[in-house]
């Protein structure tokens, strides 16, 4: 009767050390600083850009002559900013893809705007590679 009871009270002694539901705990997502940082960055650029266009209208202060649909796909691309960094805080990865396409889109408006590739280029470019290397390594936390 002893051996039972020792072994019985084996098996609780391994339960009390190593619960079940402790063993299939997801991994905590944190943001940590430089991710915060980025996500607010791209936020507040985002509302920066709309703050430049409806402010200041420097969009129609332009030499260039610019279609009609202009305009509208900078603010949406403004907008798709600030959709994309919401998505991110919430740990959705598509917010990724959209802030790449809302750069591509502002690079290439940029260009048609001014004609000055390097400027655009290396302005809209940089910061999404800078956001890409800080999520790197917490990618696998974004659904």
């Amino acid at each position: 009767m002893s051996s039972r009871k020792t072994t019985s009270h084996k098996k609780q002694t391994h339960h009390q050390k190593h619960p079940p539901h402790a063993q299939h705990k997801p991994p905590q997502k944190e943001r940590g600083g430089w991710l915060t940082a980025a996500i607010v960055f791209v936020i507040i650029h985002g509302l920066l850009m709309l703050g430049i266009i409806y402010g200041n209208d420097l969009l129609q202060k332009t030499d260039v002559p610019l279609p009609s649909w202009f305009i509208p796909s900078v603010i949406a691309a403004a907008v798709g900013d600030v959709v994309a960094g919401i998505a991110l805080w919430k740990w959705k990865g598509w917010g990724f893809y959209l802030y790449l396409v809302t750069t591509i889109v502002v690079i290439v408006l940029g260009i048609m705007a001014t004609g000055y590739a390097m400027l655009w280029s290396f302005s809209r470019l940089l910061p999404f590679v800078i956001v890409g290397y800080i999520m790197r390594p917490k990618w696998k936390y974004f659904d």
